[in-house]
């Protein structure tokens, strides 16, 4: 009983710190960046409405598959939703006041406001526009016990949007914009990748800043060079991550990242030439040609301890829009650890192992250091060089990987060598170079040993190679569409007379016969 009075008193006495003046109409309209889905819109109204149902219902952004509908019966529909929610009139230090999901909601709310909010009563205006009021003070308050970088961005991002609407001026706009640059110099690098490594959390982001910037625009005598410069540079990060067929490689998560989302937030940055060779700080390089895209997990050039995956030198090949080799993707929340795992290793990327074991330990009881990245464009192709020594505690070796795209012909030619560096650990048996097809790729072995890569969309790529011991598996890929039989090509290299050669390397070509 004494802890429900307290809950009440703190909830009476927080509210009195959250007065403010409130206009009686926005002072201007905002244009809202983003687009919702249609088919979402319709299922909302298909039903009578059940909350519970609509994935994060607190944040509000269900809005926007209702605009996306554009019937009357969604406007009036989001109104009734929005004007409900205010009515519950919920405890302040409840999960509905998260600040992330308030930031969100209140963000939704005022992007959408000429939308939905407009067409509604005096009555109703006044009571959105004084909860968003609210709300906003309350984020203020937020932002101070606020010790995470990211929510702090997402925060003033909530208060800016909101503001922007309540108000003709933001007097604080130029410390909150100085408080995003510094949160953004500790969560991106340099080449505009997130130190995350992740292109989801990346994407977020991004987003994150594209919404301020917006608001920044239509405000008057505000500096944010430093602030559109960065959303530039991570948009150009984010446009090398996406592949011929518009969604993102599937390194790191890639793969659960809708085309439609991807497509708007692009779409948001312009510079479509500008895109990355080598993201060195980050860790990944972007080989192209005329009709080709290589697209290669390097790791960071530093000591890699704790890493969610074991896709070191791994990489994806696109010809013209249509997937080759690919990694095999990812099962979004998915509650069983053994395929999460799985999805994680080494082998389940189209790179080399060692005995089946990860070349990154994803335990962080082993340390991988990534040396000698060296990468060449000329006239006649494209060329990289790296190395690591993921398997130097457990096996004595390090993996050296090559790999070399004509310009001149539709040619990618390979090498892997692994290098004895002393005697460690155990002798290893075998390496496994593995390169897993895309779904719709019909594998023929020739009697010479190479195997043709027969397309649906009836061109054919050759694979060879100088060693004999080659094996076709059945596979299968977790496409956005769900999961796909594909086939898996396996290159395997005998390692144990390692000690005595010293280098043992096998190379590889992927070539276009018509």
């Amino acid at each position: 009983m004494l802890k429900l009075i307290d809950i009440i008193t703190n909830n009476y006495f927080l509210k009195q710190k959250l007065k403010v003046t409130i206009p009686k109409t926005p002072v201007r309209r905002l244009t809202d960046s983003w687009q919702g889905s249609t088919k979402s819109g319709k299922r909302i109204l298909s039903n009578p409405v059940n909350t519970k149902t609509i994935q994060d219902f607190n944040k509000f952004n269900f809005i926007r598959d209702l605009k996306s509908e554009g019937s009357i019966k969604a406007r009036s529909t989001a109104r009734s939703l929005v004007e409900n929610w205010i009515n519950e009139d919920h405890n302040l230090r409840s999960h509905e006041y998260n600040s992330i999901v308030m930031a969100e909601r209140i963000s939704c709310w005022s992007f959408n406001y000429s939308w939905f909010a407009e067409s509604g009563g005096l009555d109703f205006q006044k009571k959105i526009l004084n909860s968003i009021a609210l709300q906003s003070k309350f984020l203020e308050l937020k932002l101070d016990q606020s010790n995470d970088n990211l929510e702090k961005i997402i925060i003033i991002k909530g208060i800016l949007v909101s503001k922007s609407i309540l108000y003709e001026t933001i007097d604080n706009i130029n410390q909150l914009l100085t408080v995003i640059n510094e949160k953004l110099e500790i969560l991106t690098n340099t080449d505009g990748g997130h130190i995350s490594r992740s292109p989801v959390k990346q994407l977020n982001l991004l987003r994150h800043l594209i919404e301020i910037r917006s608001i920044i625009a239509i405000l008057k005598n505000v500096n944010a060079e430093g602030l559109h410069q960065k959303t530039i540079k991570m948009g150009e990060f984010c446009r090398s991550f996406q592949m011929p067929d518009e969604y993102f490689s599937w390194f790191h998560g890639g793969s659960l990242i809708p085309k439609e989302i991807i497509k708007q937030t692009l779409n948001r940055i312009g510079y479509k030439n500008r895109i990355f060779s080598l993201a060195e700080e980050t860790g990944f390089c972007r080989l192209s040609n005329m009709n080709s895209v290589l697209f290669v997990d390097i790791g960071l050039n530093q000591k890699m301890v704790h890493n969610k995956k074991a896709s070191l030198f791994g990489f994806e090949f696109f010809y013209k829009k249509e997937k080759i080799i690919s990694n095999l993707g990812e099962v979004n929340n998915s509650r069983y650890k053994n395929m999460k795992n799985s999805l994680s290793s080494t082998a389940a990327h189209s790179s080399l192992n060692i005995d089946d074991r990860n070349n990154i330990d994803l335990s962080g009881r082993r340390i991988t250091r990534i040396s000698n990245i060296q990468f060449g464009k000329t006239k006649d192709g494209n060329l990289l060089d790296v190395t690591h020594s993921g398997y130097e505690t457990i096996f004595g070796v390090h993996h050296k990987r090559q790999i070399y795209l004509s310009n001149k012909k539709n040619e990618i030619r390979g090498r892997d060598e692994i290098l004895n560096i002393g005697n460690i650990g155990s002798i290893p048996k075998n390496a496994y170079i593995r390169f897993h097809l895309y779904p719709g790729i019909e594998l023929i072995k020739t009697r010479n040993g190479s195997v043709l890569l027969n397309h649906k969309k009836g061109f054919v790529w050759k694979m060879s190679t100088n060693v004999k011991n080659i094996s076709i598996e059945d596979s299968v890929m977790f496409t956005p569409n769900g999961p796909k039989p594909c086939k898996e090509l396996s290159i395997i290299l005998n390692l144990e007379k390692i000690r005595a050669y010293k280098s043992i390397s096998c190379n590889w070509a992927f070539e276009l016969q018509k």
